[in-house]
């Protein structure tokens, strides 16, 4: 959602509450896509004078990730709850110069979609487990080991018989 925030600079203490939910329904990171299955953020937009607009943004997404280990569909909630103060006063030469990062902000077009997804990304898990004893799958079949197991020859065998097992598995039949 874009919100033009030119009404607010022009009053004195002017104040603009807005309530959303995400439009997008996929999270894309780095090498991860996620789902957005709901959301409900509030934004409160604070005139602060001399052109500088607080933002307040609370709220919850809930997104549906795939766990690290087993690759289950697991469901898990993040919280929102950043302040940032804008100057609008800035040119972009300046902007760029600070290396500000307001990527979600084009002149007085604040854009929410851009704002939250950010703030996805800072909250982010680094590893998103179904449970924290998550046993995977078996890296031969694919099984998860959650619902039972396999019946691949998990036995390591001995390394310092390696070179008779590479002379044994030269001369078998395929």
């Amino acid at each position: 959602m874009l919100i033009d925030l030119i009404e607010i600079l022009q009053k004195e203490e002017g104040t603009k509450k807005v309530q959303t939910k995400v439009e997008r329904e996929k999270f894309l990171a780095a090498k991860f896509e996620y789902k957005i299955t709901d959301s409900d953020v509030k934004f409160v937009f604070t005139n602060a004078g001399k052109k500088h607009i607080n933002v307040k943004c609370t709220g919850n997404v809930i997104i549906e990730a795939p766990c690290f280990r087993c690759l289950e569909p697991v469901t898990f909630t993040i919280n929102i709850d950043s302040t940032k103060d804008m100057d609008m006063n800035k040119t972009a030469e300046e902007k760029i110069a600070d290396l500000d990062e307001e990527n979600y902000l084009e002149g007085t077009v604040f854009d929410t979609e851009v704002f939250v997804f950010n703030e996805i990304l800072v909250n982010l898990p680094m590893k998103v487990l179904c449970k924290e004893d998550c046993k995977g799958i078996c890296n031969r079949c694919g099984a998860n080991l959650n619902k039972g197991f396999c019946d691949c020859d998990t036995a390591v065998p001995d390394p310092r018989m390696s070179k008779i097992l590479d002379v044994f598995n030269q001369f078998k039949e395929v």
